[in-house]
């Protein structure tokens, strides 16, 4: 059963947000990794990292992003 994952992302200058689709928490933090490390050609300086959703996917799923 796969979730969606919302997290917040505190850099030195600005917050971010970012979703990530996974099996588990540690999956999605892996992936978070991964997609982190290909937006970016140097990777930023995290601050924290927060996870502030979880939902489990089903055909019928939204989530509202606003900052």
């Amino acid at each position: 059963m796969a979730f969606l994952y919302r997290f917040e992302l505190s850099l030195v200058n600005k917050e971010i947000p970012a979703v990530i689709v996974a099996d588990s928490d540690d999956e999605a933090f892996t992936q978070l990794d991964i997609e982190l490390e290909k937006y970016y050609l140097k990777l930023p300086e995290i601050d924290e990292v927060t996870l502030r959703e979880k939902k489990r996917i089903t055909k019928k799923i939204g989530i509202i992003l606003d900052e």
